[in-house]
């Protein structure tokens, strides 16, 4: 060591190089969160109004699809975005008309089972007092026009629907808020 120690720091150059070390990393802080606040600010305004996010699917034209008679199969492809995740999806919808004309979306997964079912060629009038309209192939449930369970159906749970969103002309729906079909008694 030649006798040679390291310099004697004082306190006061120890505080004044650990405080403008402190600001320093403070400010980087400051100057970055802000510059994402403002990009992510940025991004906000140039989502036009067309744009929409990846869970809400168009099914098509209002005139047209309240003008159908019967049921129609949608076919859809949707990406959906969680945090990080993007996921993509396909999938269909049966879309009909209820007595009162108004839109009516019903998911094809089966309650019990996760099956998907199908619509019956005409609607049956058989043992039951209300129509069946779709049929489960994995074991036989039977659901109504609005996707109550019917017939062999009865203690099931109704096939989900979804509230059509009506803008500028068109019909969508928010693939990830279906409500729950509703119960049928035994």
């Amino acid at each position: 060591m030649n006798g040679r120690f390291p310099k004697k720091i004082t306190r006061r150059k120890f505080l004044s190089t650990s405080g403008k070390l402190t600001l320093g990393v403070t400010g980087i802080l400051a100057v970055s969160t802000s510059l994402f606040a403002y990009g992510e600010s940025n991004r906000r305004k140039r989502m036009g109004p067309k744009e929409r996010p990846g869970n809400f699917i168009k099914l098509g034209a209002l005139d047209r699809l309240t003008a159908m008679q019967g049921i129609e199969k949608i076919e859809y492809e949707a990406t959906i975005q969680d945090a990080w995740v993007t996921k993509e999806m396909k999938g269909f919808v049966y879309v009909s008309n209820d007595a009162d004309g108004n839109l009516l979306i019903l998911s094809p997964i089966c309650t019990h089972l996760g099956c998907t079912v199908e619509p019956v060629g005409e609607p049956d009038h058989g043992a039951s007092s209300q129509d069946i309209v779709y049929r489960c192939p994995c074991h036989g449930a039977e659901f109504g026009s609005a996707g109550n369970a019917t017939g062999n159906g009865k203690g099931l749970q109704g096939l989900a629907t979804f509230k059509p969103i009506i803008a500028d002309g068109e019909v969508y729906f928010n693939l990830l808020s279906p409500m729950a079909g509703n119960a049928a008694s035994r």
